[in-house]
């Protein structure tokens, strides 16, 4: 707990201190002797940050860009709205956007349903909705939309069920 409390205090202070020019890099090396002291492996450029695990798991924290990870690469791209946020692992993605369209959003959930079929949850609010399903790959997928708040997209590896 300790190490990640003191991985997170310096993430912030990069996140603080970002778009200062050379004080952003200063930051950056700052941060990682921090996260270097707890123990934990970091790579830290501009609003990227690699953790990684010891089992050799990498963690990506980043945001402006469309993910590249394998996950990334079966689901359809999201072309509207402002990605502010992604987080990366080789089983899992999430990816925050804000400033969508309904229509864009109504867009991407038919592309998403047509490739994920099975397992399918679907709830409506008076402001938004969530969608969950997942693929014959055993692939899961969530989209949770917030008219007001923006829209996220979760995938990860399905869990295997248990007998």
């Amino acid at each position: 707990m300790k190490k990640f409390l003191m991985g997170l205090l310096a993430l912030l202070l990069v996140l603080s201190l970002a778009g200062c020019g050379a004080k952003e890099k200063a930051a950056e090396k700052a941060a990682e002797k921090v996260f270097k002291s707890a123990g934990v492996d970091a790579d830290i450029n501009g609003d990227k940050v690699v953790i990684k695990g010891e089992d050799g798991q990498e963690l990506t924290i980043g945001a402006g860009e469309w993910p590249t990870s394998d996950l990334a690469k079966i689901i359809p791209e999201f072309k509207g709205g402002k990605i502010v946020s992604v987080m990366e692992a080789n089983d899992s993605l999430f990816i925050m956007i804000e400033d969508i369209s309904d229509e864009d959003f109504t867009a991407y959930l038919e592309e998403i349903k047509e490739a994920f079929t099975n397992e399918t949850f679907e709830m409506n609010t008076g402001t938004g909705m969530m969608y969950a399903a997942a693929n014959n790959e055993g692939l899961g997928v969530t989209l949770t939309y917030e008219k007001d708040a923006g829209f996220s997209i979760a995938v990860a590896q399905a869990e295997p069920e248990e007998d």
